[in-house]
């Protein structure tokens, strides 16, 4: 999670060493020297970490008053990622050809039900390991999934599958592709924050 970065905060040239800065304290805060930075930074990591990227050319004192400008948008985040990783559950991994095999099987199993439902049929399908996405369509008809959906609760891969299907007849995430999602699935409002909630996890989850 990063801060907007604040342009008057940026001054060239280098200035002199600050070792406390309000509640933050040097050691306490990760610096990276960035040449690619046109401005300073400020992150949040999921641990409540702190880094502030700096320039190369900059000001390393322009960038720590940014830090401390930043002081009420950073403790504001840090609360919000720790509701977030309150909310969080641990989940199991295990081996990667098994569970790409379980996530194949129930997937071709939920198309041929969901599409018959719908109306739909798809043109084949592809079980992966993206990092990025639980799922996509192609305009060829060719639909992906994760095989990291075999480790979530079923309803979650089920809306997945849903969510794809449904693009076989509307592209985007207009208001008729979400009536169309919502009338096959009324539940899948849970199903979706299930994924915002426990996503990262999903990823983190070993395979062998």
């Amino acid at each position: 999670m990063n801060k907007p970065v604040d342009k008057a905060a940026c001054v060239t040239g280098f200035a002199g060493h600050a070792t406390t800065h309000g509640e933050f304290v040097t050691a306490s805060v990760i610096e990276r020297i960035s040449a690619r930075a046109r401005r300073p930074r400020v992150d949040v990591r999921p641990d409540g970490g702190v880094v502030l990227t700096i320039p190369q050319r900059g000001s390393r004192a322009a960038a720590w008053r940014f830090l401390d400008e930043s002081r009420d948008w950073i403790e504001r985040t840090r609360r919000r990622l720790a509701r977030v990783a309150a909310g969080r559950i641990a989940i199991a991994g295990g081996n990667r050809a098994e569970i790409k095999v379980r996530a194949e099987r129930e997937a071709r199993a939920l198309l041929d039900a969901e599409g018959a439902r719908l109306g739909l049929r798809h043109a084949g399908l592809r079980i992966r390991d993206p990092r990025t996405r639980w799922g996509s369509c192609g305009p060829d008809g060719h639909i992906m999934l994760s095989m990291r959906l075999a480790l979530a609760p079923p309803e979650v891969f089920r809306y997945v599958v849903v969510h794809e299907l449904c693009h076989l007849r509307w592209h985007g995430h207009g208001p008729r592709f979400w009536e169309l999602v919502e009338r096959q699935m009324p539940g899948y409002r849970e199903q979706r924050e299930w994924l915002r909630r426990n996503g990262e996890a999903l990823h983190a989850a070993g395979l062998t």
